[in-house]
């Protein structure tokens, strides 16, 4: 990192999330809140609210909604100079609760879902000490090309490269597709996040072990596999050997949704790692910490875009 080198920029989607408002029933006539979502956007307010300088590289759309949710980024803590308007509809979510697990139902096709690419990936990249890219813009279709190049010229450039996997399995065709997808990327990163759902997708097994085998054969990193309300794996890898690894059980939370936990889990690390901390543990807790905030509510995020804040470090 240089002298010039400071703050983060979030790379990925923004997304329109609708949630019942009684919270359980859809039917004729039902009322939906709406909130700004999508797992950059989520991360990237997460990593500012807790006092790092965040830009967000995304798309919005050009219909109502998108013009709703570019007034909402423009009064938060995000710097949204790389937030590009693009001449389609937003892309939209709905949260369906259920006696024994919750899901959405997404509209993204045709909409502006992902990010534009930037002319000169490497102009970009190179005034950030951090960028954060991700998983769900990883397929072809989407941004791959443009994540892929984003990596290597963050790397080139000497700036840090962090990469949450978010694997969908309805975005690859096989497994060994998302391997490989993942491998491109993953050989450039400093830091990473992995859910164990997200191993599962990439068929590799869900522990450390799993994670080596994304990994070129001397690759570094600082990883973290999260697993929900299960204990946060988080381990060092230099030149393709584990050379430290701890186990940290996240607080206790009523969970209202899941959703965003790891966005925030992310953007706190983000923010911590920003800020100088690299102890491994603490690092754990102060993840664990925001992922537990952010499933405790529908929406954490205030109607000004000020964010939720919590005493993490």
């Amino acid at each position: 990192m240089s002298d010039n080198q400071q703050g983060v920029l979030v790379v990925g989607d923004t997304t329109i999330d609708l949630y019942p408002v009684d919270g359980t029933s859809i039917s004729p006539g039902s009322r939906f809140a709406w909130h700004i979502g999508g797992t950059a956007t989520n991360a990237a307010r997460w990593a500012a609210s807790l006092g790092t300088e965040t830009s967000l590289v995304t798309n919005i759309g050009t219909d109502v909604m998108g013009e709703l949710a570019a007034q909402h980024l423009a009064g938060g803590p995000v710097d949204t100079t790389h937030v590009t308007r693009v001449d389609a509809t937003s892309p939209l979510t709905l949260y369906v609760a259920a006696d024994d697990d919750e899901q959405w139902n997404a509209w993204v096709a045709g909409s502006c879902y992902g990010f534009t690419p930037p002319a000169d990936p490497a102009t970009l990249v190179a005034s950030y000490e951090w960028v954060h890219l991700q998983g769900v813009t990883l397929p072809t279709e989407v941004n791959q090309t443009a994540v892929r190049r984003l990596a290597e010229a963050a790397a080139e450039s000497g700036t840090r490269v962090s990469f949450d996997l978010n694997g969908r399995t309805n975005q690859w065709a096989t497994p060994d597709a998302y391997r490989q997808a993942l491998r491109d990327v993953l050989q450039h990163c400093d830091l990473i996040f992995a859910g164990t759902d997200d191993l599962a997708v990439a068929g590799v097994d869900r522990t450390p072990v799993g994670v080596l085998e994304l990994l070129p054969p001397n690759g570094s990193a600082m990883v973290f596999i999260t697993d929900g309300p299960a204990e946060t794996t988080a381990l060092t890898v230099d030149d393709g050997e584990i050379t430290e690894q701890v186990t940290v059980t996240p607080p206790s939370a009523t969970v209202a949704t899941t959703a965003g936990a790891g966005d925030a889990f992310a953007g706190a690390v983000l923010a911590a790692r920003d800020g100088g901390i690299s102890d491994l543990e603490e690092l754990a807790a102060i993840g664990n910490t925001a992922g537990a905030a952010a499933v405790a509510t529908i929406g954490p995020f205030d109607a000004d875009g000020s964010g939720l804040t919590a005493d993490l470090f």
